[in-house]
């Protein structure tokens, strides 16, 4: 399992407490650096089995999770919208898309790999040499 190799990843695992899928979470930016640290920032969530009074899904464990990337490799991504919504998030060693050809470097195999599954608006995938994961439980803006 990649998060408890990723710096940030351990504690992000006890605040939800298992894994995150990151579905249905909405990316709140995306922020690019050709030289420095990348970041992608997320509001996530624990879906639970309750139900509220109007018969939605309760959502607990809110939190802004950042992941910082450094040294991206190789992207790919499609479909930024007004809300970008994905389907869920993979974080695992970066796989073979076929694309060497796309950054002057070799891959490496300790490259890691976000993965935005698609739902609605921004998907697609990031790799990159390090990343690193941080959080603030709430929604966005509830620190204020």
């Amino acid at each position: 399992m990649v998060y408890t190799d990723v710096p940030g990843g351990e504690k992000l695992l006890a605040w939800f407490g298992k894994v995150p899928t990151f579905h249905d979470a909405e990316i709140i930016s995306l922020s690019l650096s050709r030289t420095g640290t990348s970041e992608l920032k997320i509001h996530g969530w624990i879906m639970t089995d309750a139900v509220d009074p109007n018969g939605y899904f309760v959502l607990d464990k809110h939190a802004v999770v950042t992941f910082s990337l450094d040294g991206v490799r190789d992207l790919q991504l499609d479909g930024f919208s007004h809300q970008n919504v994905i389907a869920g998030l993979i974080l695992q060693r970066a796989t073979d898309r076929g694309r060497s050809g796309y950054y002057a470097e070799p891959d490496d195999a300790q490259d890691i790999e976000i993965e935005l599954l698609p739902c609605y608006g921004l998907d697609g995938f990031i790799r990159a040499q390090k990343v690193r994961i941080s959080f603030v439980p709430g929604r966005p803006g509830d620190a204020k």
